[in-house]
């Protein structure tokens, strides 16, 4: 065929073309922006996330718009029963294989802090919504991660001051034999004692103890004033319902308590039991919106404060994915740190340089039966303590990435 003939073809392809005469290629679907959720979804702590977490942060999703960067958002959940290893293999298909772009992680901390060393190394964003320890935000921390739930030593200060103050002065501990117990233990032992109180011994016992009697009997007979519980779960529900049987209720004091772990005991059981919360649905007229929304999805079960977390913490990843214009978590960290969080689900929320979100903490009384309104109406707010005058600087907490 002559140059003249190939000019004239393509001119009358082009029209063609132009004209919509030939059908159109089929455009290539965009690949999901993906986001994994590593949780407890059937072990003892998929009450305080599980679940409900990955609700959470679909929420979080769908209120942001369900796009980022021109593409569809998908939230894919893996069940880490509490195993690190575990843990990090679903985190490592997740990124290899799934290419996701942040992890959320809940549950236990032993399993959280495997996988943001993971991720860390792989320079993957990582959103912690369930881990208490002070380590995600201190020697453990990730210059592509952040902490939203307080940690062990807020927790504790947030408590022992008070119950010091108030006459409780000698101190037991029953603690579950864990990086979370054991850092909650040690941190309320410091503050026990920068209060000017004392502590009088400790007994540890494995995750998913059923029965406390012998650590109950060991407190009992130490004659502390306050037998400090420094587990969460099942294991704090079980303690704190053997120990009315054991008579020693009212000395009992509990340093971290979901309200999933209330509606177990049962008023009765848990009236005025006071602890800290960083979180609590029917604080004021944002909480008690979004926590509506997520109860008629859930079957009315109340949000605990890592639901609350999940949901703030991704829809600010996102509005940083957003801002940077890219998911390069580099780049995604320096947006996230400069934005302001926005959801008002968290009171005086920002971000520190270590990743560590700074809050208002609640010191709240489990309500009376008689006090209670309804299934979801369980605690009365005592106090509220500035979260700048609680949690660690973080020049202070350890962290090696942290510049001031």
């Amino acid at each position: 065929m002559t140059r003249k003939r190939w000019t004239a073809l393509g001119a009358a392809v082009g029209a063609l073309l132009a004209a919509g005469g030939l059908p159109a290629k089929p455009a290539r679907a965009e690949t999901p922006f993906r986001i994994g959720v590593v949780e407890d979804l059937s072990g003892v702590y998929s009450g305080n996330g599980g679940p409900n977490m990955v609700l959470a942060t679909q929420m979080a999703v769908e209120d942001f718009g369900g796009k980022v960067l021109g593409r569809p958002i998908e939230v894919i959940a893996v069940d880490h029963q509490n195993k690190p290893d575990l843990g990090s293999a679903l985190a490592r298909q997740l990124v290899d294989d799934k290419h996701a772009s942040a992890l959320v992680l809940g549950g236990s901390s032993s399993v959280g802090l495997a996988v943001q060393s993971y991720a860390k190394d792989r320079h993957i964003t990582t959103l912690d919504t369930g881990g208490y320890a002070s380590q995600f935000s201190g020697p453990g921390c990730s210059p592509y991660g952040s902490q939203w739930v307080p940690s062990t030593t807020e927790l504790a200060n947030a408590v022992a001051d008070s119950v010091v103050k108030e006459g409780g002065k000698r101190w037991f501990f029953i603690t579950a034999d864990y990086v979370f117990g054991n850092t909650l233990a040690a941190a309320a032992t410091q503050a026990v004692k920068a209060a000017g109180g004392t502590v009088v011994g400790e007994v540890k016992h494995p995750l998913g103890t059923a029965d406390m009697s012998s650590p109950l009997l060991e407190a009992q007979a130490s004659g502390a004033d306050v037998i400090a519980l420094a587990n969460a779960g099942p294991d704090l529900v079980n303690a704190i319902k053997q120990g009315r049987d054991f008579g020693v209720s009212s000395k009992l004091i509990a340093m971290l308590v979901f309200t999933n772990n209330t509606v177990a005991l049962g008023l009765d059981v848990a009236q005025g039991l006071r602890f800290a919360e960083s979180f609590y649905w029917d604080l004021n007229d944002d909480t008690r919106a979004w926590a509506k929304r997520f109860m008629a999805r859930n079957g009315q079960a109340v949000p605990t404060i890592g639901h609350a977390a999940g949901y703030s913490a991704t829809l600010h990843y996102l509005q940083a994915v957003q801002k940077a214009g890219t998911d390069d978590a580099a780049k995604v960290d320096e947006a996230f740190k400069a934005l302001s969080i926005t959801d008002k689900l968290l009171d005086n929320p920002h971000i520190l340089a270590n990743g560590r979100v700074v809050m208002d903490m609640h010191l709240v009384e489990v309500k009376t039966p008689a006090e209670s309104k309804g299934p979801a109406d369980l605690y009365k707010v005592i106090d509220t303590i500035p979260g700048d005058k609680l949690f660690t600087p973080a020049k202070d907490s350890g962290c090696p990435f942290t510049k001031g």
